[in-house]
């Protein structure tokens, strides 16, 4: 039933434009010299047909790669992805229930492989966590179990990141591991501030237009960012 109902969120926050979206930009673990700019965008949604059900979804549009000390953007990632490839993450909250569980639908709480290392993951997550204990912070979470075989991510990595956010991690499978933290209001919405910078905020709707995407928005990144920071 959740995988359906996060299905239908999902193609909802695929037609709306976000309320809000941050231009952001984070340091590779181990190499900060190397860093990828993203549009981390937030929403929240409400359908007709599951009125008891609410969702916030926070979002990553990677833009570039940056290499800090030359200041030369990689144009790989502009040219084979524009600016269309998203990574959601969702908090959807049962207000009949008093309970909340993360997402997304296909089950893999964790950017694609080319974004992670950045830091950005465990910023979306921490910007669902802040919004959950300002909305719902007595909501009971409903325990997470993650597979670490399709995400392809260490086990220490994924504890640590658990971790961080205030989960405890109370079972340990060959290939998963599950947490659990008792009400939302007991997470903590922390990353690394070190690593993730919020260049600017307010980020203009037109950044989510056809016509503003892919090379066009690059270079306005560009312009008025790249040597500021």
């Amino acid at each position: 039933m959740f995988q359906m109902e996060l299905a239908q969120f999902e193609k909802a926050a695929g037609e709306l434009i976000p309320e809000a979206a941050r231009l952001v930009r984070g340091r590779l673990h181990g190499d900060a010299q190397r860093e990828l700019w993203a549009v981390a965008a937030f929403k929240t949604l409400r359908l007709e047909l599951m009125p008891h059900l609410e969702c916030r979804v926070a979002e990553l549009w990677p833009l570039l790669f940056l290499d800090r000390g030359s200041l030369r953007i990689d144009t790989a990632l502009p040219a084979e992805l524009g600016y269309s490839r998203v990574n959601r993450f969702f908090l959807v909250v049962d207000r009949s229930l008093g309970k909340c569980r993360f997402g997304p639908p296909h089950g893999t709480l964790a950017l694609d492989r080319s974004w992670r290392g950045f830091g950005l993951g465990t910023y979306l997550f921490a910007q669902l966590i802040a919004w959950g204990k300002d909305h719902y912070p007595r909501c009971a979470i409903t325990t997470e179990h993650f597979d670490l075989a399709p995400l392809d991510i260490e086990r220490p990595v994924l504890n640590a990141f658990c971790q961080r956010a205030g989960f405890e991690i109370v079972f340990h499978a060959p290939q998963g591991v599950t947490c659990f933290a008792k009400r939302m209001e007991l997470l903590q919405e922390g990353y690394d501030q070190q690593r993730v910078t919020e260049v600017a905020s307010g980020v203009p709707a037109d950044w989510f237009t056809p016509a503003f995407q892919g090379r066009r928005l690059v270079d306005e990144v560009a312009e008025r960012w790249m040597e500021r920071g």
